[in-house]
């Protein structure tokens, strides 16, 4: 073979592998985009499902005060019993209502976490510096998409306290008030438990770290920390649980008393 003819070979493989190399690259950039959007997609849906089921409760709420707060004529056309009956159910659909409205809202935070003690100067990346801390702090090694979106929360404090409370270990925290809690959303979930379950690295440090929970489910966990027969209270995967002194370990839901979990869980 003379050197034209096989340098003309070599050139057509090279160009070959080079229009597979780019092919792939199409196919992967097309993928990229077709998911993104259809995350989009799913995301818009799930938060207009909540927005119009919180409108629901609301508008529920305002039936039920005008009905409560309405005088009752002395008439015998009015039964008291019938009307206590409507009450009673107008409510009960309105919890029903408002336990769908918070699923929705938990379940479209699944993959994000909250992050207290880290020192975010404006001018930074946060999405750079919170990787870095997952890295060293946590030794979870991340790629550079695995983050979707990082920001720091404006810090006001009754709403800073409230979702630092839900650490296991509340007391390890001890930052200043100039650190910023930090909410992140992560592609994949299982990268996401996979840095919640490193947290345990962080025990007596300023840091915390928290899932995202409706503020439905903060009230719950601080309503169990109060509790007397409550020995600890945790979440995981938004739910929320409590161990009990007496040694039983019970998911309490938004609504519920610790009685009616206690009965929920012997039957």
């Amino acid at each position: 073979m003379s050197t034209r003819a096989s340098s003309k070979v070599k050139s057509d493989s090279m160009s070959e592998e080079v229009g597979v190399a780019v092919g792939l690259a199409d196919v992967e950039s097309v993928v990229a985009k077709a998911v993104k959007a259809a995350v989009t997609v799913v995301r818009d849906e799930f938060n207009k499902l909540y927005k119009d089921l919180k409108e629901y409760c609301v508008s529920l709420e305002h039936r039920i005060e005008a009905l409560e707060n309405r005088p009752v004529p002395d008439t015998p056309d009015i039964d008291a019993t019938s009307l206590s009956a409507t009450l009673k159910a107008m409510k009960e659909d309105n919890r029903r209502t408002a336990l769908a409205a918070n699923e929705t809202e938990q379940y479209g935070r699944r993959n994000n976490l909250r992050f207290k003690g880290l020192h975010i100067d404006p001018n930074a990346d946060c999405q750079k510096v919170l990787s870095e801390f997952i890295n060293t702090k946590l030794q979870v090694h991340l790629r550079e998409d695995d983050i979707e979106l990082a920001h720091p929360l404006p810090v006001r404090r009754e709403g800073a306290r409230s979702q630092s409370a839900q650490s296991s270990h509340p007391s390890s925290a001890t930052s200043s008030s100039r650190d910023s809690i930090v909410i992140a959303r992560f592609h994949d979930k299982s990268v996401r438990d996979r840095v919640i379950r490193q947290r345990k690295l962080l025990k007596n440090t300023r840091y915390t770290i928290v899932e995202d929970l409706t503020s439905l489910n903060v009230e719950v966990l601080n309503r169990l920390r109060r509790n007397t027969e409550v020995d600890k209270c945790w979440s995981w995967n938004g739910h929320v649980y409590a161990l009990l002194k007496n040694g039983q370990k019970v998911r309490v839901r938004p609504f519920q008393t610790l009685q009616e979990c206690l009965q929920e869980h012997d039957n």
